[in-house]
Order: C-alpha cells, then sequence, then structure tokens
C-alpha cells in the first residue's frame, strides 16, 4: 500500500514542530512569552510510517512537561502559548492522526486525554487547557462542516469529559448524547444493515452488496450539497478507477418520504450507481443510522465494517489513495 502522500502531508504540516530548537521547558522567566509549541523529538533511528505514528503518538508529551513552567503566565495564553498555536497545534495534530492506523490514532487520542486528566491535578487546576482541547476537539472531530471531521477520533474525548465532568457550557447529557450517536456504526463495527427499495419497486439490502468496498451516500436529491458532492465523486480519478476496477460500489439512499421529489431528482446520479429509498423509514425514525446531516458519506469494507463514518469529500479521496 502506497501511503507516501500521508507521509508528505504529515511532514508538511509539523515539520516544523519535529525540529529541535527552542529549549521550551527550560525556561522560568515569568515575563517572557508568548512561547511557541514545544517541538516532538522524533528518535533518528525511525523511518516512514514510523515517524508518522511516533509523533503523533508523542505530540503533546512535551507541552505538558512544559506547562508546569508556562502556563499561567497570562490570561491570553494557554499553559504559555497564544490561541493560535495551539489552534495550528491541534490541527496539525488532527492531521497526524488522519496519517496512522485507525487503532494508532485512537490510542494516541487517549493518550491526550490521559495528560490533560493529569494536568488538571497540577498545572491546570483552572481547566484552562483542558476546556481549549476539549473545545477545540469537539468544533473539528465532531462538527458535520468539519473538513477533519471524524467521531472515532472523538470518543476518546467524549469518554474523558464524562469521567472527569469537565463539560464546559454543555450539560453531561448532552455529552453522553454525543457518545451514544459516536458509537453508532463507528468505525470498526459491522455497518447496521437495512432495506430499500429502487427506482423499480424492488427491495434489496445493504448485505446483499458484495464489492471489495462500498461506499454509502445518504442524500437528498435535488439539494445544492448534495448535488455538489455527487458532483465531486463523479469527478474523482481515485473512484473512478476503482470503479473501473470493480473494487467499489456506490450506493446513495434516501431516507426521507417524499418519493415524488426522490424520483424526480433520480438524474443526479449516474447509472452506475445503486440507488435506493428507505421505505420503512427505519434509518431515520429509528436512528438506524444517526444522520446528523445531509449529505453523508460511509466507507465499508468488503464485509460491512464501517472504515470511515461520515467523512468529508476531501479527507476520502486522500483516503482511498492508501487503500
Amino acid at each position: 500500500m502506497n501511503k507516501s502522500f500521508f507521509i508528505t502531508l504529515l511532514f508538511l504540516t509539523i515539520t516544523p514542530l519535529l525540529v529541535s530548537g527552542c529549549n521550551f521547558h527550560n525556561k522560568t522567566d515569568k515575563d517572557k512569552g508568548p512561547q511557541p509549541f514545544p517541538s516532538v523529538s522524533v528518535p533518528v533511528m525511525l523511518t516512514g510510517q514510523e515517524v508518522a505514528e511516533y509523533a503523533a503518538s508523542h505530540y503533546w508529551n512535551r507541552y505538558f512537561d512544559s506547562t508546569a513552567v508556562w502556563n499561567g503566565i497570562s490570561d491570553t495564553l494557554i499553559g504559555g502559548v497564544t490561541k493560535e498555536a495551539m489552534t495550528g497545534a491541534v490541527r496539525d495534530y488532527i492531521m497526524a492522526l488522519w496519517s496512522i492506523p485507525y487503532d494508532k490514532a485512537i490510542a494516541a487520542q487517549e493518550n491526550l486525554m490521559s495528560l490533560a486528566e493529569k494536568s488538571l491535578h497540577t498545572t491546570d487546576t483552572s481547566g484552562t487547557i483542558y476546556s481549549f482541547l476539549t473545545t477545540t476537539m469537539e468544533s473539528a472531530l465532531y462538527h458535520p462542516l468539519s473538513e477533519l471531521r471524524n467521531e472515532g477520533f472523538y470518543i476518546p474525548v467524549l469518554e474523558s469529559m464524562i469521567r472527569t465532568g469537565y463539560t464546559g457550557d454543555k450539560s453531561h447529557a448532552a455529552y453522553h448524547h454525543q457518545l451514544t450517536t459516536c458509537l453508532n456504526n463507528c468505525p470498526g463495527s459491522f455497518a447496521a444493515d437495512f432495506t430499500f427499495t429502487d427506482a423499480h419497486g424492488l427491495q434489496h439490502s445493504l448485505y446483499d452488496i458484495q464489492s471489495e468496498y462500498i461506499l454509502l451516500l445518504f442524500s437528498n436529491p435535488g439539494c445544492p450539497a448534495c448535488r455538489e458532492i455527487i458532483g465531486m465523486l463523479k469527478n474523482s480519478p481515485i473512484i473512478n478507477a476503482m470503479e473501473r476496477d470493480g473494487r467499489i460500489r456506490l450506493l446513495s439512499i434516501y431516507i426521507d418520504e417524499d418519493l415524488a421529489e426522490w424520483y424526480k431528482g433520480l438524474s443526479d446520479y449516474p447509472d452506475v450507481w445503486i440507488t435506493g429509498y428507505n421505505e420503512d423509514l427505519s434509518i431515520r425514525d429509528r436512528l438506524v443510522y444517526d444522520v446528523r446531516a445531509i449529505p453523508s458519506l460511509y466507507l465499508l469494507d468488503k464485509d460491512k465494517r464501517v472504515i470511515f463514518k461520515d467523512i468529508s469529500p476531501g479527507m476520502l479521496n486522500l483516503q482511498l489513495e492508501i487503500l
């Protein structure tokens, strides 16, 4: 498998952090600051994918080691780092998570939240760092319009917030609901089966479809965002190549009840796609799939395990390059 693209992308985004420069945690003058986000010191013997995995799993270690010195030097800084620099660090870190295997990304997230929780009892008793991280992660990983969204990566953050009780402006119930949503058809689980009816009135099920990969699209015909994503998928070189090779099938499902509207919009979809509507409305009404926004994309493997849930089109194209 060719993972060179993601290794390159990782280095483009976090190389400035990999190079040792400032001696961040040796500073003691509280009048100085703000400080740059500290570097990740990658052992020289590591190469290729090992660098990406090490950088992601150790990304936050030096930062939390340093907050004992720099936290609190200014109300406008977060552990000695500006909000802008911290926001960039979180984004680069999430890109690093996307570049490594899912299980290792989850382990990196669990490590981050463990460090953040420990800091609540030492250097971050006001919860400034913890609140910033959880709020930023929610926006980046859970917001339906975020290009980086990944509910799987967000699960360790939710579990930590529920465990610690640091839930900011929202109630515990709100985050329990988010966790339930994220666990529904989460990556690694078998996708819930459902039935759908095609334009000829024939009924099928998700598990009837046999393919190395299935790209499941929940969409409404005629909606501008859906037309945009349909156009992107139709014009994707990697998807077209995988279709030609018989490696992927595209399944578009309508989950509402206005069938006249659905039939009217069928011309939006390529003939090679499988299209249908969920006649019993179980996907929407019984939350067989918790579709928070339309359109929504899922990538499944040949056994119907979820690889990616509600992935953005841009990230999907990047990820398909390494399958």
